[in-house]
């Protein structure tokens, strides 16, 4: 839970509460199909790793990923070896072929293959290209956006030159404090922040609570509890005209599936990954379901984009208002909670921004190292550094441009071909290359149906839609809007 949900509530209203919850419910089930693909890729990268390990009579840890990304290659016929001499197909395949009594079906094991390099393997060269442009689009973008959303919450929240009657630019000032705390965290492992990541999911639990909570008394409440409202707004059921809002802001709050190497790392019994990853869809179409639809029916057309800052008003009918239309003297529980609301989910952030930055920074390093990758990931000042490169341009970014709606507008679309696109076509071409190599292709994480070809294609073609879907409808609202002026 990062930013994402901030703008559901508003997502809810524009398309309908009926619509948002069919559209909420689709997109999740999808990413939890899309998550197992990304899963099985990964086992069957290992798969055929070990296998060329076992071929050459090599230690696993002594032989490069890279022995098999270029095997699969090979055997696609798109590169030459990096050896001297380049194995025919009838030899490569034989090389693959698992000795007697070999374990089936696969599991994702202890090394960790990341996107990038899975779309090296079972993509070629343009498709790792592709990927890598599409995700450095999104998680420039998602980096600036958490960078923006912190600053310009904690701006409102703590205004430091109201405060202390100084001429500064209180934006600029929150993205130096923001910088100063997420840069140094981006260049951590993950293993290394699992106290501060299980301490902010459960601030996310009670933030859950406590916006529903609010709302749902309030609805119930003889008397105003958000500035003068005494009753709800309401909010259509269905309308279609709002659905391309809807769409990518749902897929946004629920994509993780370029982190869920890294992700994957850190757990021991692996068996269990897809069902870790399952129960974060769910708990998110539960919890989004809750936050988007309540608050939307609450405030209706009031709502503000970012919905947190409609807490802001929140008195519970304590205090008394100032011919300003501000709240003062509310009880001590009353302020802390609407001082929570409005302000944890920018600093929320700060989570969220090294998960990403994380990411970024692997894929940079696998782009710029190529084969040589695993020599230098162990070197620490090689790491920090591209971790660097990912976190600081976001960052100085945001300096300059501060609009959350500009910024993730057009970069947010990207998530569609991240979270559903790739994996898809990897589940298919991973198969097929261990099919090649006389390799089976089961894994703990096929199932069934979901996992064949055809399924696969229709949710390749399903992300490939919604990008032509929402892109042209977000370029055919710029242009009605600039018509009107």
């Amino acid at each position: 839970m990062g930013t994402g949900f901030l703008t559901l509530p508003w997502a809810f209203n524009s398309a309908g509460i009926v619509l948002s919850l069919i559209t909420l419910g689709c997109v999740c089930l999808i990413s939890d199909v899309s998550k197992d693909y990304i899963l099985e890729t990964m086992s069957r990268a290992d798969a055929l790793f070990r296998a060329r390990s076992r071929s050459e009579g090599r230690n696993l840890a002594s032989l490069s990923i890279h022995s098999a990304v270029d095997l699969v290659k090979l055997e696609t016929g798109k590169i030459k070896s990096y050896g001297s001499t380049a194995a025919s197909s009838d030899e490569t395949a034989g090389l693959l072929t698992p000795p007697s009594g070999a374990s089936s079906p696969h599991l994702v094991r202890s090394r960790k293959f990341e996107v990038v390099e899975l779309c090296s393997m079972f993509l070629g060269d343009k498709g790792s290209s592709t990927y890598i442009f599409t995700l450095g689009l999104y998680m420039y973008g998602t980096l600036w956006a958490y960078t923006s959303v912190f600053a310009n919450a904690c701006s409102y929240a703590l205004p430091l030159s109201k405060m202390f009657g100084v001429g500064v630019d209180d934006y600029l000032v929150y993205v130096a404090v923001f910088a100063s705390v997420v840069v140094p965290l981006t260049c951590m492992e993950l293993k290394e922040q699992v106290a501060v990541q299980v301490f902010l999911s459960l601030c996310r639990f009670f933030m859950v609570i406590v916006m529903v909570g609010s709302v749902s008394y309030a609805m119930h409440a003889t008397t105003a509890q958000f500035d003068d409202q005494t009753s709800c707004h309401g909010s259509s059921l269905v309308n279609f005209s709002g659905l391309y809002k809807m769409l990518p802001i749902a897929v946004y709050a629920n994509i993780f599936h370029h982190s869920i190497p890294g992700l994957s790392s850190p757990v021991a019994d692996k068996s269990k990954l897809s069902m870790i990853f399952g129960s974060t869809f769910a708990f998110g179409m539960i919890a989004y379901g809750l936050i988007g639809g309540v608050v939307a029916w609450y405030f209706g057309d009031s709502i503000d984009q970012s919905a947190n800052l409609n807490w802001v008003g929140y008195h519970a009918g304590t205090g008394a208002q100032t011919p300003e239309g501000n709240w003062t003297h509310k009880s001590w529980l009353t302020a802390a909670i609407a001082y929570f609301v409005v302000v944890f989910p920018a600093t929320d952030v700060v989570s969220a921004f090294p998960l990403n930055g994380i990411t970024l920074g692997n894929s940079l390093m696998g782009m710029w190292l190529g084969p040589d990758i695993r020599d230098y990931e162990n070197d620490v000042n090689i790491v920090r550094y591209f971790r660097l490169m990912a976190a600081v341009p976001s960052i100085i970014g945001a300096c300059f441009v501060r609009d959350l709606g500009f910024i993730t507008a057009y970069t947010g679309i990207t998530g569609f071909a991240i979270a559903f696109t790739f994996p898809a076509l990897l589940n298919v071409n991973s198969k097929r290359a261990c099919n090649r190599a006389g390799i089976d292709s089961a894994t703990a994480y096929t199932k069934g149906f979901v996992s064949s070809d055809l399924f696969s294609y229709v949710v390749a073609i399903f992300g490939g839609i919604l990008i032509v879907f929402v892109f042209g409808s977000l370029i055919y609202e710029e242009t009605m809007k600039m018509s009107t002026k």
